[in-house]
Order: structure tokens, then sequence, then C-alpha cells
């Protein structure tokens, strides 16, 4: 059945006359009649009745274009949902979410401006990678290290990841403002062995990193979120290794003071599915990215 044949039926309904409906389509009166009489010999069913004022839908003929009428609204909005720009649903940490992300996406939007992405925030990794596997986010943005994902301490997950760093997320070594290893340049043995190292919780990326670092018999201590972390610290009870970008107030209003060691920086990483439907893609898109 031809749409157009339709559409100028559903069209004669709102019209209801043959010239106006013929003039809000830019077609001929002759073509609006001609249509109709076609569309009306394939349904096998008169949709109008002529008289000398004009063509008017018989009870059968509303009731049938109204349901074509709604059908074709929902042809349309899948043509338009089909033919819209590509979509990214991109899973992040919480953690990095705020600080890191937004650069991240900002220069998605430079290299790629018809994309629409989706943030999914999440505070728990492995429900991310979990998301990931179940293909409800195509790339997960995790903080990690070394040549596999999870090599910052992590388990691994199941599926065949693919994975490109955006950029190092640079580390430091914070203590309270009088600590007595400030002043000169340490070792990460110094600190080691001088104790009382901090951490929120074992599954915690920073907390993975103290121990990557620094050795996996490192004694650390939990001390809950990364707020209490901090206070810990600048109240002398503890040293942390965290990344840069979670201390900086801290350490310009000198609440907080940075060792003088060398941290390895974390790796802001993107991973995603090597059986991702559109993998080769969605590779050379995020390849772009850390090209920008």
């Amino acid at each position: 059945m031809d749409t157009e044949q339709l559409r100028t039926a559903i069209a004669l309904t709102e019209h209801r006359t043959v010239n106006r409906t013929a003039a809000a389509l830019g077609l001929s009166p002759s073509s609006i009649s001609d249509r109709i009489r076609r569309l009306e010999g394939e349904l096998g069913a008169p949709l109008f009745t002529r008289d000398r004022t004009g063509m008017h839908p018989t009870m059968a003929g509303r009731a049938y274009l109204a349901g074509a009428g709604e059908a074709l609204a929902a042809l349309d909005a899948a043509a338009e949902q089909l033919h819209a720009a590509p979509g990214l649903v991109v899973g992040a940490q919480a953690s990095i979410a705020d600080e890191l992300l937004p650069a991240v996406l900002d220069d998605l939007r430079r290299t790629r401006p018809d994309l629409q992405v989706h943030l999914r925030p999440d505070p728990d990794r492995d429900r991310l990678l979990d998301a990931l596997d179940r293909d409800e986010i195509d790339v997960a943005i995790l903080l990690d290290a070394g040549e596999r994902v999870g090599d910052l301490g992590f388990a691994r997950h199941a599926s065949a990841l693919e994975y490109l760093d955006v950029r190092e997320v640079p580390m430091t070594v914070v203590v309270s403002p009088d600590h007595r290893l400030l002043g000169h340049p340490v070792t990460m043995q110094e600190i080691a062995q001088t104790g009382g190292l901090i951490g929120r919780e074992a599954r915690c990326s920073f907390w993975m990193a103290t121990k990557r670092w620094l050795g996996p018999h490192t004694d650390l201590t939990a001390v809950g979120g990364l707020a209490q972390v901090r206070d810990w610290v600048a109240t002398g009870r503890g040293i942390a290794l965290l990344p840069e970008f979670t201390v900086h107030a801290d350490l310009s209003s000198r609440r907080l003071a940075q060792l003088d060691v060398n941290a390895p920086p974390l790796q802001l990483r993107l991973i995603w599915r090597e059986d991702h439907e559109d993998a080769n893609a969605l590779r050379h898109l995020l390849y772009a990215l850390t090209q920008a």
C-alpha cells in the first residue's frame, strides 16, 4: 500500500474539501481524487462518500484513517530514530566523573559533534564492568595501570576487552604541613618504611595504586571516604597516595603538603568489549579522542 495515498486520505479528512487538501499538499485536485480512488480500490471498500459539496469520510472510513494515522506516526518516529545522530553510552566511576570526565567528553564532542553522549556514573567499578558485559553501556571509563585491563589490582573481567588510555592521571603523596619527610626528596621505599599509610578501602583505585607502587604487603588502614582520608592526613594521622585532582584545593590552601617523590601516574582508560556490535567504528572514534 502506498503510504502517500494514506497520507492524502488523512489530509482530506482534516481539510474537508479536495481543493483545500490539494492546496495544503501542493497537488492538483485531480491528483487528490485519483489517490483516494486508488486507495479505495486497494482496500476494496469506500472511505468517502461523494456529493455536490465534496467528499466526506464514511463512519468506517473515519475509524480506519484514524488508526492509519497512528500507524504512520509510529513509522515516522521509527524513521526519525533510525536517522538520528549516533549515541554512545559511557559508564564512569563517580570518583572521576566530576573532575576528569567533563574534559574528556568535551574532547569527544569536538571530535564527533554529531555524537550524542549519555553518561552513566556509578561508584562501583564491578557494576560498570557488568553493565559493559550486558551491553547496557558502550564504554567504561576507569582508572587503571599496566598492560592489561585490571593490572591495577581489580578483578579481570570474563569478556574480552579492549582499551585505550586517554591521558595520565598524576598521583601525589600527601602529608600534614609539618611532616618530617617534607623539605627533601624521598623514595617510595622510605614512605613505605615510615608507615601510617591510609586509604579509603581495599576496592578503591587509590588503595590499589598504593599497593602497586609500594608493594603488596604494605600496611594500609582504611578510614572511609576520600574526605575522611584528607582529614586524617591534614591532622597528621597518616600519609596517603592520591590523584592530584582530588587534593589540589587542599594543596593550594596548604591544608595538605606534597612530598618530593616520584609517584607513578595512573591511566584514565577507556574500555569496551571486543565483540561490541560496532567495535571497529568505536575503536576509531576513541582513538581519535586520544589524539584530540
